[in-house]
């Protein structure tokens, strides 16, 4: 609506085809103008503030007879989890409650078997999927003991041509050594005996043989 570039008792002549309105009507109008604007904005204000106000009312009037429980973080082996109870009509958080930890899951192999002079390795890791001590990134690890050698002896005679002699070999490895005592024994030769055949032939032969390993030794004769 244009107003009057004076006051109210002046006619508009600026709206053409406007119905004039008298200077003394003119206050009055605008008076319910104005009264009309200022309740719009109040109800503007109440319908805007309402629905938080029916939330609050509707929230202190919720029973939480419907609740659930959801967990918001998981517990792992060395850290606790947590839980939380909460409403499902009005998402109030009622109760938060700590879930214990899962703890480890244990299992000890070896990855390395010893042996006569080198130690072996255990192994021990968690079987629990999300763990940081999995297989291959061990909790701990613990060496074995070498075995050491098991041995066993084997003695040789003396011989016309050998000492003594004792083998000794490991029965879980190819460990061996050989030790020698003494001297050998030499042969004892008989008495030097002309071959009667070698004479036909004429070229004489003798033959002599160790009465202790049975060697037999033949020479021509000059």
């Amino acid at each position: 609506m244009h107003f009057c570039q004076r006051r109210w008792d002046y006619k508009c002549y600026k709206c053409a085809g406007f119905r004039y309105v008298k200077g003394e009507n003119m206050g009055k109008f605008a008076a319910k103008i104005e009264r009309s604007i200022t309740i719009a904005l109040i109800l503007s204000v109440m319908l805007i503030l309402t629905p938080g106000v029916s939330t609050q009312a509707k929230a202190k009037k919720c029973n939480h007879k419907s609740v659930t429980w959801i967990t918001t973080s998981k517990p792992s082996c060395t850290d606790e989890g947590m839980k939380v109870k909460k409403c499902k009509n009005c998402g109030k958080i009622l109760k938060i409650k700590k879930i214990k930890k899962s703890g480890h899951r244990l299992r000890t192999q070896i990855e390395k078997m010893p042996t006569c002079t080198k130690p072996g390795l255990t192994a021990t890791y968690c079987l629990n999927p999300d763990c940081i001590y999995g297989y291959r990134k061990y909790y701990k690890t613990e060496k074995i003991a070498p075995l050491g050698h098991s041995y066993i002896d084997k003695t040789y005679k003396a011989t016309c041509t050998a000492p003594k002699t004792i083998v000794t070999s490991c029965k879980n490895c190819k460990y061996k050594s050989t030790h020698k005592e003494g001297k050998a024994l030499r042969h004892r030769w008989s008495k030097w005996k002309l071959n009667t055949d070698s004479m036909i032939k004429k070229k004489p032969k003798k033959t002599r043989i160790c009465s202790r390993c049975g060697k037999k030794e033949t020479v021509y004769v000059k």
